[in-house]
């Protein structure tokens, strides 16, 4: 779906206009391609379904109020961005360019879409997509005052599209920094231990077993028999580990 859109967009750009023809085609060949690289044999109907599903995704995600202006011959400038294009934050590359920016009432619009979104965000999640104005203010062209940006994110959820805005305020544009900056200390700090400890008998586990049900690391995980189980697993043998340790304390004395 995402590259369909992405070449929608780049002819949109280019004043290229899609038929429905043409689209269906286009779903059709990109369809074909991804079947014939993967070892995954899809019934014609299913596939037939699929793309009757992308298509309806399509046409409802060109009528979004972020995106409708694109397409209905609106004047606005704008402009499409590859998200691997990245920036240096506090000496971490952040990889955070909008998937959209539309310049609008003297301010630029930056628009994140997610083809796949879960129900509910979370804050740290709000947070990220704030990121996407640190990256606008290091490019040419851009303003480099964050007064002139919003922050729109259309995400795709319970089969429909939906949007929000996410306001920048000089306090939330900094936590979106510091959340950079706490996760890299987070990531080397867990480094440091699976290195220390390769069998993952002590590694830190997940808070709530929802982040685990689409994990594609769960195989093999502690928890892969379940969260709670593992818990009580590793807290078994961290006490065990210290009664050694005390026991080989006390024959030394």
């Amino acid at each position: 779906m995402r590259k369909a859109w992405l070449h929608r967009l780049e002819d949109q750009y280019a004043g290229k206009v899609w038929s429905d023809p043409y689209t269906q085609r286009t779903f059709e060949r990109l369809e074909d391609d991804a079947v014939d690289r993967s070892t995954l044999r899809v019934p014609a109907p299913h596939r037939l379904q699929g793309i009757e599903r992308s298509l309806g995704q399509l046409k409802r995600l060109e009528s979004t109020v972020a995106l409708r202006p694109l397409f209905s011959d609106q004047p606005r400038r704008w402009a499409f961005f590859d998200r691997r294009s990245s920036i240096d934050v506090g000496g971490v590359r952040v990889y955070a360019a909008p998937d959209v920016a539309v310049f609008h009432q003297h301010r630029w619009t930056l628009i994140r879409l997610q083809f796949r979104a879960p129900k509910h965000t979370t804050v740290s999640q709000q947070l990220e997509h704030l990121l996407m104005i640190h990256w606008a203010l290091e490019q040419p062209g851009f303003p480099d005052d964050p007064q002139f940006y919003r922050v729109k994110v259309v995400r795709w959820t319970s089969q429909q599209w939906h949007e929000h805005n996410v306001e920048p305020t000089g306090t939330v544009l900094k936590q979106a920094v510091d959340l950079v900056e706490h996760d890299v200390q987070e990531m080397t700090w867990l480094e440091r231990w699976s290195r220390a400890d390769p069998s993952l008998a002590t590694l830190p586990l997940a808070v709530h077993d929802r982040h685990c049900q689409r994990c594609p690391h769960l195989s093999g995980c502690p928890a892969e028999e379940g969260l709670a189980l593992a818990k009580r697993n590793q807290e078994r043998s961290v006490r065990e580990a210290s009664q050694s340790d005390a026991t080989k304390s006390a024959n030394t004395a």
